[in-house]
């Protein structure tokens, strides 16, 4: 679990940080690291082409194109806990700077986490994933967050729930879905879980969109 920098900067605005601007983001990324209690958990199911085990329908063509040529598929959570937001908070009260960069930092932190334990799930299982894809991704709607999170039993299990609006609780969390794709483990499979999610989602106005020039390259 690491804090990529140049994702840290696409949150906060970009440019090129001065010295002092380093430091600060330093402080960030230790404050965050330290704060992090990170758990997750999974749950493997068979797919039908349409439902997960026949009792989860995503409603979703893009985690059906996802999906396609699948016959299992897992659903996955996971959480920096919420020591993560009180960190946030005391950086607040020492100046808004500190507080957006904290948070920055802490959104590294989580997909850097998700893709840690999505790598260990497919070593574990012997399997080669496809992307992963959350809630609000695409057209896969984010009310569905309440359901992936019951039939993970989250709330139980790494001390994560959904709250108003379906947001997850604590704030820097993710629940996502990801195929199994019909071989064993592969690190270098180009539909694994680090090719880039916003390549697939149709939020074409989001903020934190990355440009096609700056997702990750297929490795050779």
């Amino acid at each position: 679990m690491n804090v990529d920098r140049k994702e840290l900067l696409r949150y906060v605005g970009g440019g090129e940080p001065d010295e002092a601007m380093n430091a600060r983001i330093d402080e960030a990324i230790a404050a965050a690291t330290a704060a992090a209690q990170p758990r997750s958990c999974f749950r493997r199911f068979s797919y039908d082409g349409r439902t997960l085990g026949g009792v989860y329908d995503p409603e979703s063509r893009d985690v059906a194109e996802l999906l396609r040529g699948c016959k299992e598929a897992f659903l996955f959570a996971a959480t920096l806990g919420g020591g993560i937001e009180r960190e946030t908070e005391k950086a607040f009260a020492r100046g808004s700077l500190g507080a957006l960069l904290t948070d920055a930092a802490a959104s590294c932190l989580i997909e850097s986490y998700c893709d840690d334990e999505c790598e260990r799930i497919a070593k574990e299982e012997n399997v080669t994933l496809t992307l992963r894809f959350s809630c609000g991704y695409g057209d896969y709607p984010l009310t569905h967050q309440r359901e992936v999170c019951r039939l993970l039993d989250t709330q139980r299990r790494i001390g994560l729930y959904v709250g108003e609006n379906s947001l997850l609780m604590p704030r820097k969390s993710v629940t996502a879905i990801a195929g199994v794709i019909a071989h064993s483990y592969s690190p270098t499979d180009r539909r694994g879980h680090t090719a880039d999610k916003c390549a697939k989602c149709a939020a074409l106005s989001c903020p934190y969109r990355r440009s096609p020039a700056s997702y990750p390259e297929e490795k050779k």
